[in-house]
């Protein structure tokens, strides 16, 4: 924090910061230092084998991974079936590899022989989108991962996200939204639905 006085401080922890939150079981620390892995490995594997290609890494932000996963977990242990998710370039790759578990064969297929006539619109290999169905293991449910495809202006993959999980919604008959829904990652100077 970039406040002085310690008396500001405390009142800002008191009321925003629950205690005892980041006590972790030992078992929640092994999960946690495995998904931090896992998403550091697969970072360190693309700046070695791509060294001058553009990747849009997590560099700095490697604790979005476990964070996205623990956020999918709880939601699934709460009934959800379905997370559509709209992001920007930086860590993409990482979370279709390590969220959704896209096959690597087909992320690293895509990243290293994408042409500008491939997937019908001159996209990027930081553009792609998944749509994935798979076991989560954490709450041994099923659960149904969507990232959508992100265009140059990240905005616009706000509206196509929130209109995916009420359209998933409608055909579920999750008339509560309960079961469905969205998850909108945004970078330090994006916010959601600007320009649109």
């Amino acid at each position: 924090m970039h406040i002085n006085n310690l008396d500001q401080i405390n009142w800002i922890r008191e009321r925003l910061e629950t205690p005892g939150a980041l006590e972790l079981e030992t078992v929640e620390k092994r999960l946690l230092l495995a998904r931090i892995s896992r998403s550091i490995g697969f970072e360190s594997f693309l700046a070695k084998k791509w060294t001058a290609e553009k990747r849009f890494g997590l560099e700095g932000v490697e604790m979005l991974i476990p964070c996205m996963k623990q956020v999918i977990d709880r939601s699934t242990e709460l009934g959800v079936e379905c997370v559509v998710m709209g992001m920007p370039h930086r860590g993409r790759l990482n979370v279709l590899a390590n969220v959704c578990r896209k096959p690597l064969e087909q992320i690293l297929t895509q990243f290293s022989g994408l042409e500008a006539a491939d997937e019908g619109s001159g996209d990027v290999k930081y553009h792609l989108g998944t749509y994935i169905e798979r076991l989560n293991r954490a709450t041994n449910k099923n659960i149904r991962l969507s990232v959508v495809a992100n265009p140059s202006h990240l905005e616009a993959a706000n509206p196509i996200v929130e209109g995916k999980v009420r359209a998933e919604q409608f055909y579920r008959g999750d008339t509560e939204g309960k079961k469905c829904m969205s998850m909108l990652l945004h970078g330090d100077a994006a916010f959601a639905g600007q320009g649109v």
